[in-house]
């Protein structure tokens, strides 16, 4: 299904879409004419219309099913590692964050103290697709499960504005396996992106999941801006999740961090805080209820379960650091 979108640089799957709404807003049309020219067949026509709908949307439901969706109900990445996932204290947290922060800084000074992250080059989207599949690939040396005859390399989405206003950095479209992303949005937020989408390629649908394999496939490399976005996106989630059980210790270690890290934060939220509004309401409701349907109890909160998988990774390295033992990179 994947190898002949594959061929291509743009995005079929967003072109796809467009033509299925085109095609939903005819249908329409055409029924609604033909309920108000017909007399004495209107609730037929009626009949007709809505079975159409009723039968092309099972349609689309059975091949979503088919392609991914059973994808939702598979075995968790974790039984294909050396983690387990318990029940963690907020000292392991903040140590975890404090790990996070001192990371980030000498990988942000990498990418140079005047360098402004929130634009990219022309050819860098490319670049970095090139880079994400990569990336995956030499992960699945380490872990097999992720291994796959074709990764569709991540395609740049032309209505990225669009998914800015409803909070979305990137999207998998099942039908075609392709990678979709938000090429509007911060530079350095890319790659992470990129490697998350091409997890839910590799099979692997659960989103605190899938954010765990980008931060574990975005490190495999020294590509200074795949380890910083790699880096951030940890940070991102593992510093807000310490300012809700301790705001004093997450202050502490954001006001550690570099200038450089602490200006990328404030772009962060300033890029998607302009496009707060109904958009992006309507937005997380429906990807909310989509993700409920599908497996993920906790809803879009099951990004936040990725400090739980973080967690896991670490207590897995001190205790091998303990045991002195070598660490698996």
């Amino acid at each position: 299904m994947g190898f002949l979108p594959s061929l291509v640089k743009f995005s079929v799957g967003e072109w796809l879409v467009v033509l299925a709404l085109l095609f939903l807003l005819l249908y329409i049309v055409y029924y609604g004419r033909q309920v108000i020219i017909s007399k004495g067949t209107r609730r037929i026509e009626v009949y007709r219309g809505v079975m159409g709908i009723v039968l092309m949307g099972s349609m689309i439901y059975f091949c979503f099913t088919v392609l991914s969706g059973l994808n939702y109900h598979r075995d968790s990445f974790l039984s294909d590692t050396e983690y387990h996932e318990e029940k963690y204290s907020v000292e392991e947290l903040a140590a975890l964050c404090q790990s996070l922060a001192d990371d980030l800084g000498p990988v942000r000074a990498e990418l140079g103290e005047d360098t402004d992250l929130l634009v990219q080059a022309p050819d860098d989207f490319d670049y970095y697709a090139q880079h994400a599949v990569l990336s995956l690939k030499m992960l699945s040396k380490q872990y097999p499960v992720l291994e796959r005859s074709l990764y569709s390399t991540p395609k740049p989405v032309v209505m990225s504005k669009l998914m800015s206003r409803a909070g979305i950095e990137g999207i998998f479209f099942p039908f075609t396996l392709e990678s979709n992303i938000n090429v509007d949005m911060p530079g350095f937020l890319i790659p992470a992106a990129m490697t998350h989408e091409l997890a839910h390629q590799c099979g692997f649908m659960q989103e605190d999941e899938a954010g765990f394999i980008s931060y574990l496939a975005c490190t495999q490399q020294d590509e200074p801006m795949f380890l910083y976005s790699g880096l951030f996106l940890a940070f991102d989630y593992s510093i807000s999740a310490l300012e809700k059980v301790d705001p004093d210790k997450a202050l502490e270690i954001k006001s550690g961090l570099s200038q450089q890290v602490q200006y990328d934060l404030v772009q962060n939220e300033q890029y998607w805080g302009k496009y707060k509004g109904i958009v992006a309401n309507i937005s997380t409701r429906v990807n909310d209820v989509y993700l409920k349907a599908n497996n993920q109890t906790d809803g879009v909160n099951s990004y936040n379960k990725m400090v739980n998988l973080l967690l896991a990774e670490q207590r897995d390295k001190l205790s091998r650091t303990s045991l002195g033992l070598s660490e698996k990179n």
